[in-house]
């Protein structure tokens, strides 16, 4: 459900004015999961986006080792996108239209984004299963919260106070005295915080 995922790294907006590019078109929330929200809830004052443009289909035995400027984004809204690296500002926050996302990647798509990010910036080429295992616990607890909103919107609650409980609740520590947070690092840990957040709302 649209409205209960929170924002994250890879979800593509449409209409939005990136600085230092022409126009409004589509643009791809560059900033990590971590450092987009002030309270765990709120997103900051400005996102790192850019712009996403259509362009020529660019097949994978080409774009891993050139085209360095731009991540191929294939069959965004029927046609070849890309992420351009060099067409890169800070979007005011208020002004995406959060309930309008054209695409929201997987976890393994934002890996690629960051690898191939990194890969512009610097020409090293970080394995995409590194930055996963910096970031898996970061989606997990997103899924989670989606899931949390989700919920409660069916329930006809508002999904800010939900996910600001979701956010209080997964900060909190369980009955062993374990943060939850901390919990969700481990893997083998997940699916009984899942169960614990599935028994928590049927209360």
């Amino acid at each position: 459900m649209e409205a209960a995922r929170p924002v994250l790294t890879g979800d593509v907006f449409p209409g939005v004015t990136v600085p230092g590019a022409d126009g409004e078109g589509l643009a791809i929330v560059l900033t990590h999961p971590c450092s987009m929200r002030v309270d765990g809830v709120r997103l900051t004052k400005r996102l790192i986006m850019v712009r996403v443009a259509p362009g020529e289909e660019i097949r994978f035995n080409r774009w891993r080792t050139g085209y360095f400027k731009v991540m191929p984004l294939p069959g965004l809204t029927g046609a070849h996108h890309s992420a351009r690296f060099d067409e890169m500002g800070l979007v005011e926050s208020a002004a995406l239209p959060t309930t309008e996302r054209v695409a929201c990647m997987t976890p393994y798509g934002v890996n690629l984004l960051q690898q191939r990010f990194i890969w512009y910036l610097t020409r090293f080429l970080v394995p995409t299963y590194r930055l996963g295992e910096a970031s898996d616990a970061v989606f997990e607890e997103a899924d989670m919260e989606e899931e949390w909103v989700a919920h409660a919107i069916d329930k006809g609650e508002d999904p800010g106070k939900a996910a600001q409980a979701f956010h209080d609740w997964i900060r909190s520590s369980d009955e062993s005295g374990a943060n939850r947070q901390h919990q969700i690092k481990a893997p083998q840990r997940r699916a009984g915080l899942r169960r614990q957040m599935r028994s928590h709302l049927r209360d």
